[in-house]
């Protein structure tokens, strides 16, 4: 059994820290090395880690000034013994079987394995999310015109090293960024239909690279990387993506101009976020009824 390294960056999030931890720890894969790196926190995190510590066997390494996810994730990277690499971000946690179903599903042949997610909203409820994208394998054709990954994959610590890791320079789209780099070099990937991780943007803190103007810098920089491949379908689906981080309008001349085969869902979806709210929310309500 081969051991996977999971790395779990964190920063003045020490009250949430300690879910994202345990659900490591309950992992159904017992091979697991965990490694949290502490980003210059100022709360009270060190006293937390240490206190998990007394109960859990995991790595902490810290930061002395503010680096940023990029530098903390390959910092983890450089230093993890694991054959596969995943990650975990510290507001957010695994379902259990999470690791073991990544292992499973992984091969050679593939840049790396992802799955689906389930939304922690305010109010409890769990909400389906699988970025337009069921399940399947997919290359840099459909991942260009769409994140179809999401924020964490499963790879081999090799494949992470031989792109680089995750460029430093990107004041956002760090994941999308390094998630195309990978299929640039080996051009398959699956996704696997399990929504294994639960993702929380609704706890009161910030995510990583949830500022507007972060969101776009990051944008242009993803853009300039990839001018080389992006075809002018695939730019069209840019320009829905620009309008979403931007927080644009997206008016219905916009959706008929930029709409395709390979970006409908994403396109559709925006623009009922934007000018149909209460419809987004009646969707939500009726996806919780159809999995309960």
């Amino acid at each position: 059994m081969k051991l996977v390294s999971v790395y779990l960056i964190t920063q003045n999030r020490s009250s949430l820290l300690k879910r994202a931890l345990e659900s490591l720890f309950v992992q159904d894969y017992p091979a697991i090395e965990v490694i949290v790196v502490d980003d210059a926190s100022t709360d009270d995190t060190f006293e937390v880690v240490s206190e998990l510590q007394q109960k859990y066997a995991f790595s902490y390494l810290r930061n002395d000034s503010v680096s940023g996810a990029c530098f903390s994730r390959n910092r983890a990277i450089n230093s993890a013994k694991g054959y596969y690499i995943t990650g975990l971000d510290d507001d957010d946690y695994f379902c259990v079987s999470r690791v073991s179903e990544l292992v499973a599903a992984y091969k050679e042949q593939y840049a790396f394995v992802c799955a689906n997610v389930q939304e922690l909203m305010g109010n409890g409820d769990l909400i389906g999310r699988n970025f337009g994208f069921q399940a399947g394998e997919f290359g840099l054709e459909q991942m260009l015109n769409h994140n179809l990954a999401g924020n964490q994959i499963l790879t081999t610590k090799a494949k992470f090293l031989a792109v680089g890791g995750f460029d430093v320079d990107m004041p956002a789209f760090q994941d999308y960024d390094t998630w195309v780099r990978l299929l640039r070099v080996t051009p398959l990937a699956l996704k696997i239909p399990s929504r294994s991780y639960v993702l929380e943007t609704d706890h009161g803190g910030v995510r990583i690279s949830s500022s507007n103007n972060k969101k776009l810098a990051g944008y242009e920089r993803f853009i300039s990387k990839n001018m080389d491949i992006l075809s002018s379908r695939q730019l069209k689906s840019m320009h829905i993506m620009k309008c979403k981080v931007s927080g644009r309008k997206f008016s219905f001349i916009d959706l008929l101009t930029y709409t395709h085969k390979q970006n409908y869902k994403s396109a559709i979806n925006l623009y009922i976020v934007r000018n149909m709210p209460w419809f987004k929310r009646s969707l939500d309500s009726l996806k919780k009824v159809i999995r309960s």
